[in-house]
């Protein structure tokens, strides 16, 4: 028999022993935390102070803030698009520009250029940014410019001396050599070369051997009233290398002497002489034809009138006198 009344019972194990800091036997009671620790002169439930060092929550709808320390992002500056432009722009005119003829876009595509670039580089001034895009394109669109207008300055005098080459005659007088030619001769109505003058251009040398009135052609055919019949009598001599050899091409109109052009699609029917020029005989180098056409022109004035030859198809007239 237990003679302690407080003890525990024989055979039972003893009550555990409250921990320190319950005076009461009971549960322990937690220690505050420094967020539950109600400074002094503070109503309750009053918003408290965050310790230092702890992370704080930024205010409702504001940006999240960055840590302490941790590295800022630069604010990114605003593009200058007008600058690339206008550096593409002069770029791609400056390619362009060393193509003649089709230059002209490039040297368009260069002033555009340039204008943008200059936008762009006034831009950049307060920007900061597309400077140096700026700078190139304006030197790029400039030199666009500028090569373009060069080359195709060059390129069609050029072309014109090409064509003068190719369309050119020469003339040489009666008893002269091609040596001695005149180069004004035969160029205007008012310098016409005389007949016998051989008149070269376009690999054809033509020469008008005479003129003569006639009454009629070689079927009887005779002129309409007001009008005369010319005899023109020329030779052809084919001055190409072409191994294949060439027709003549040789043209031979009246000129009135107030500008009017008569051919012999003019002619009120077709005139045939009897020793007519050839035009579909295939001459080869040095070879020649020779043979008559006949003109229809009018009557009045006719002697004061000239001949227009052109001995080949591109080739320019050259004016021969009928008398």
């Amino acid at each position: 028999m237990n003679s302690n009344p407080e003890g525990p019972a024989e055979g039972q194990a003893p009550p555990p022993v409250p921990p320190p800091g319950s005076p009461y036997g009971g549960q322990p009671v937690p220690p505050e935390s420094p967020q539950q620790t109600q400074p002094p002169g503070m109503p309750y439930g009053a918003p408290q102070a965050a310790p230092y060092g702890t992370p704080q929550a930024a205010p409702y709808g504001a940006p999240p803030m960055a840590p302490y320390g941790a590295p800022t992002m630069a604010p990114k500056k605003p593009g200058n698009g007008l600058a690339v432009a206008g550096f593409v722009l002069g770029l791609l005119g400056f390619l362009g520009s060393f193509v003649p003829v089709l230059n002209i876009g490039g040297i368009i595509m260069g002033l555009v250029g340039v204008v943008l670039a200059i936008v762009g580089l006034t831009k950049a001034k307060n920007t900061g940014t597309g400077k140096g895009l700026a700078l190139a394109g304006v030197i790029l669109g400039a030199l666009a410019v500028v090569i373009g207008i060069v080359i195709n300055v060059a390129f069609a005098s050029v072309f014109k001396d090409a064509v003068d080459d190719a369309t050119g005659t020469t003339v040489v007088a009666p008893g002269g050599s091609r040596d001695s030619a005149d180069a004004g001769l035969g160029s205007t109505r008012d310098n016409p070369a005389p007949l016998g003058s051989a008149v070269t251009g376009d690999d054809w040398t033509v020469t008008i051997n005479s003129v003569a009135k006639v009454e009629e052609d070689s079927f009887g055919s005779k002129a309409a009233e007001g009008s005369v019949l010319l005899l023109v009598n020329l030779t052809a001599t084919y001055d190409g290398d072409d191994p294949q050899g060439s027709t003549p091409w040789a043209t031979v109109n009246f000129v009135t002497a107030d500008g009017t052009t008569v051919d012999s699609l003019d002619a009120s029917t077709l005139f045939v002489a009897e020793d007519s020029f050839d035009s579909m005989t295939t001459l080869y180098a040095g070879g020649s034809t020779a043979g008559d056409r006949i003109l229809e022109v009018p009557a009045d004035g006719w002697e004061q009138g000239v001949l227009a030859v052109s001995p080949g198809m591109f080739s320019d007239d050259t004016f021969v006198a009928v008398k």
